[in-house]
């Protein structure tokens, strides 16, 4: 029922979770394509806060990023990846 306190609460928690997760980016990477290094930015990628995913793509040299949607995080990802010896960019025109 349309309207209800638990329909619009229920609506509510869908555009909540929808909007904490549903901001993508890429990184562009160099360096990065053992499946040590992959884990490991994956992994502390994973840690930043408003981060919700990180997938690392070595053969395409990409870090695909779902974030709550402050470019900060994005910074701190290219920061974590730089402190683990490798280069990495956003891919500005990829944040959405």
């Amino acid at each position: 029922m349309q309207g209800s306190p638990s329909a619009v609460a229920a609506e509510q928690l869908c555009l909540y979770i929808v909007g904490m997760s549903g901001k993508t980016a890429i990184l562009d990477v160099n360096g990065a394509s053992c499946a040590s290094c992959v884990y490991a930015i994956e992994h502390l990628g994973r840690k930043v806060q408003g981060v919700s995913d990180v997938r690392v793509d070595a053969a395409h040299r990409e870090i695909h990023v779902r974030y709550a949607g402050n470019p900060g995080s994005l910074e701190r990802i290219a920061e974590v990846v730089k402190r683990l010896g490798y280069d990495a960019r956003v891919r500005w025109e990829s944040v959405g």
